[in-house]
């Protein structure tokens, strides 16, 4: 609305709108594949620089008081103006679509409760349902929701809980603390 003052406009978005689009998100991943559809270490968006990481804390002032204070759940990524955006791995597109601060979105299972999420896109490669394979092109980068310049938002997410996605780019983090732990589980029937 373009008649609400910028104070009302800001407390709209972040205290009504991102909750709907947080909730709207976990909704979404709650349901899961079975089996594990990933391998090894997931991709990032090839040549960008890092513009925003995971659990930066956003403060935002109005007329010198701080007003309100927010999380950022993901990780922003620059490159060129709409870069191709690869799958970060294997995994089934569970939503393609418009998801209001995020804009342009799809969303991957990559199994066993596991997801990522590429937001702000200018293009959607990929439809619901679809099988992704690692590295595949399934979007390019863009300007949709409330992004501030061409970049990409990813994101990780276990069963509709927010993770820090950089973890999930280093091959020795996966083996300690994600593969040495499913093969531990196995071997010993637990």
């Amino acid at each position: 609305d373009g008649k609400k003052p910028p104070l009302k406009k800001l407390q709209y978005i972040n205290r009504v709108l991102r909750v709907a689009n947080t909730k709207k998100i976990k909704k979404l991943t709650e349901k899961s594949e079975s089996t594990m559809l990933w391998k090894g270490t997931f991709l990032r968006l090839p040549n960008s620089a890092r513009r925003a990481g995971f659990a930066d804390h956003r403060e935002y002032q109005y007329k010198g008081k701080m007003i309100d204070r927010q999380v950022h759940m993901g990780v922003d990524l620059a490159s060129v103006s709409h870069a191709k955006v690869p799958a970060g791995n294997n995994g089934k597109v569970i939503f393609t679509g418009y998801i209001g601060i995020y804009g342009n979105t799809i969303i991957l299972d990559h199994g066993m409760g596991l997801f990522s999420i590429y937001s702000h896109l200018s293009k959607i490669g990929v439809k619901q349902g679809d099988m992704v394979k690692k590295g595949e092109i399934i979007g390019k980068t863009g300007l949709t929701g409330l992004a501030g310049g061409d970049h990409l938002h990813y994101g990780m997410l276990v069963r509709g809980v927010f993770i820090n996605p950089v973890e999930w780019w280093d091959r020795n983090w996966i083996k300690n603390n994600i593969r040495g732990k499913i093969e531990s589980v196995s071997k010993d029937g637990s």
